[in-house]
């Protein structure tokens, strides 16, 4: 399993507030996209320490020929211990409640791929010879709309409250996470993404991309799509292969 990983500032934002991080182990890669809020320079240290927090407490805890339910226990331990930190760093900082981060986080092996995700940062499928199909679900005020019916699909995008979390990592001494296992197979791209990709560059360009591009490019020209299309907000993209 290979990863591909890039970051960029966007064209609009003063400051990058996204953190991303690639590890390869002798069984797998764990990936890790923290996307920051909180203004500025609070939003920057958030994720930042979300994603050194989540790397070393995996590395800690991390053995070889783990199951999927025991990769997935770490990984559910990992935005704890993320969660924690942030919001210690919060209080110490006197800005509680206003500095926090999104997390996705993965662990890929060639034959499984095990998910943790707080926010609305995203992870995507896209089989050899399948759909492209998004397998986190957003925690934000939109989606629990669509979920209940009340606005549909298409307006979720253009939503007055579309950028309202429901959960994040950091502002509360606790958070809920969802883990998830997913099998995969031979020829199998996984992207994880903040979302100023996947604002910008519609399913159907992300599809193109990933089906038509050298795995090693595919961060540079995911960055350089949402740039072109504005780049509103920073753009964090990491691809794994196996």
């Amino acid at each position: 399993m290979k990863a591909y990983l890039g970051c960029d500032i966007g064209r609009t934002r003063p400051e990058n507030q996204d953190s991303v991080r690639a590890e390869s182990y002798p069984d797998g890669v764990l990936a890790i996209v923290c996307d920051g809020m909180g203004g500025m320079q609070n939003g920057s240290a958030a994720s930042k320490i979300a994603v050194a927090a989540a790397e070393d407490f995996f590395r800690a805890a991390y053995d070889t020929d783990l199951d999927a339910e025991a990769i997935c226990e770490i990984l559910r331990e990992c935005a704890s211990d993320a969660n924690r930190k942030v919001y210690q760093a919060a209080m110490r900082s006197e800005m509680r409640g206003r500095m926090g981060t999104t997390l996705v986080g993965a662990f890929a092996r060639d034959d499984l791929l095990c998910l943790v995700n707080i926010g609305d940062s995203r992870a995507y499928l896209l089989p050899e010879d399948g759909q492209l199909r998004q397998l986190t679900t957003d925690h934000t005020v939109v989606q629990l709309l669509y979920e209940q019916g009340s606005i549909t699909a298409e307006e979720r995008a253009t939503h007055a409250r579309r950028n309202e979390l429901l959960r994040a990592v950091g502002v509360s001494m606790r958070v809920l996470a969802d883990i998830q296992s997913i099998p995969l197979a031979a020829g199998d791209r996984v992207l994880l993404c903040s979302d100023g990709l996947y604002n910008m560059v519609s399913p159907e360009r992300l599809t193109g991309i990933l089906r038509g591009t050298p795995p090693e490019q595919v961060p540079e020209v995911c960055i350089a799509e949402a740039n072109a299309a504005g780049g509103r907000d920073n753009i964090s993209v990491i691809l794994l292969t196996n």
